[in-house]
């Protein structure tokens, strides 16, 4: 569901007559920077990502000292290099290492880092992982602050780590959706037939209603005349506005950031504040 696997498979997509893809949550830059006109995002892209964790990270934390550890995925390695590159020379990099998806034990690890004394330990992974990364940083007497990004945002994640230990987690990721206006009814009737929504069930339907329409729009399932009128498109979805640019990523990808505080997720900071 994530880059992983949405860059390869656009691949068969596009070999196989310009299927239309659009993804609600791959964020990896590489995904619509292939020249593939027949996929689409939804979502923001990692260098957006990354950039705006690095500028909350110098500007409002104050950070100079980070250690950045990733699980060697598309997602969580072009997020911790983003990450990384947005850094640049405004805080030292103490360390960078990476871990292994899927692993449980990761003490080795983050006993290397607690001898660099970092300001900040930023992960570029998912929530399974990131869970474990926190409460054992805890059990071995690491306080430095965590922060990961949008594939973390799981409540899963405050379930692994435990809520005591996952206080004070930031997480980028775009503004809640219970804000947005437009985003009403859609949330009404999810959560009415199926409870609380997850991060991206409102990217996945204005994902699925965008596609409906080019196919509307086109008058055929062709796939190239179905791209090109999803690349016309401004849809007035849940989320608002959304039209994509000659890539295929959206116009407008706000990301914030969020904290964890008291078992919950709570947006916490947005560009242009201190």
């Amino acid at each position: 569901w994530n880059s992983s696997a949405s860059i390869p498979a656009s691949e068969v997509y596009k070999e196989g007559g310009n299927i239309p893809m659009i993804t609600p949550a791959s964020t990896n830059p590489q995904l619509t920077e292939r020249g593939f006109e027949n996929v689409f995002r939804v979502c923001g892209r990692d260098d957006q990502q990354g950039k705006l964790a690095a500028e909350f990270v110098i500007s409002s934390l104050k950070i100079k000292k980070v250690a950045i550890i990733h699980d060697k995925t598309t997602y969580g390695q072009g997020l911790a290099d983003e990450f990384k590159k947005a850094i640049g020379s405004a805080a030292d990099v103490v360390y960078y290492g990476v871990i292994i998806q899927g692993d449980k034990d990761f003490r080795a690890v983050l006993t290397s880092i607690k001898g660099k004394k970092p300001e900040l330990i930023y992960f570029g992974g998912i929530y399974p992982e990131a869970g474990l990364l926190v409460k054992q940083a805890r059990e071995l007497g690491i306080k430095t602050p965590f922060m990961s990004g949008d594939g973390t945002i799981d409540k899963e994640f405050i379930k692994i780590a435990s809520k005591e230990n996952a206080e004070g987690t930031y997480l980028t990721f775009s503004p809640d959706p219970s804000n947005i206006a437009t985003a009403k009814a859609f949330l009404d009737k999810y959560h009415a037939k199926y409870g609380e929504h997850g991060p991206y069930s409102i990217y996945a339907y204005d994902a699925a209603n965008i596609l409906l329409t080019g196919i509307s729009k086109a008058g055929v399932t062709d796939g190239k005349r179905v791209s090109d009128e999803i690349h016309k498109l401004t849809y007035e979805g849940a989320l608002g506005a959304i039209q994509f640019d000659q890539k295929g990523d959206v116009l407008k990808a706000p990301y914030i950031v969020w904290i964890t505080k008291d078992g919950e997720f709570k947006e916490y900071w947005k560009p242009g504040e201190e």
